[in-house]
């Protein structure tokens, strides 16, 4: 399954409490859409929090066959407001890498 990483660093005159509650909201919408397994938030250190999300093949993120709900969208948007994205990636486990290596020989 993908996992889908973005990292998110705090402007200055954002609050810790408003930040980690936006990274909630994210969270939240985040596992109402289809084919999203879990989605969590870490602290990377005191300004900077990193947004985890597990979900099937295509159901997630840039490229996927879902667009974000409103509730989604909205808590991209607040993210925004309150924070830099620093960094949007996905990763993926040997199995899929190694089945996408397969498509590329043929």
């Amino acid at each position: 399954m993908p996992l889908h990483i973005s990292k998110y660093e705090k402007f200055q005159t954002t609050s810790r409490e408003d930040f980690a509650q936006a990274a909630l909201e994210a969270c939240r919408a985040a596992r109402e859409q289809a084919g999203v397994i879990n989605s969590r938030f870490y602290w990377a250190n005191p300004n900077e929090i990193a947004i985890l999300t597990d979900a099937e093949p295509g159901a997630w993120g840039p490229g996927s066959a879902n667009d974000p709900s409103p509730r989604a969208a909205r808590a991209m948007y607040a993210m925004a407001d309150l924070a830099k994205g620093t960094m949007n990636e996905t990763w993926v486990d040997a199995r899929a890498g190694a089945a996408n290596f397969e498509i590329t020989k043929k």
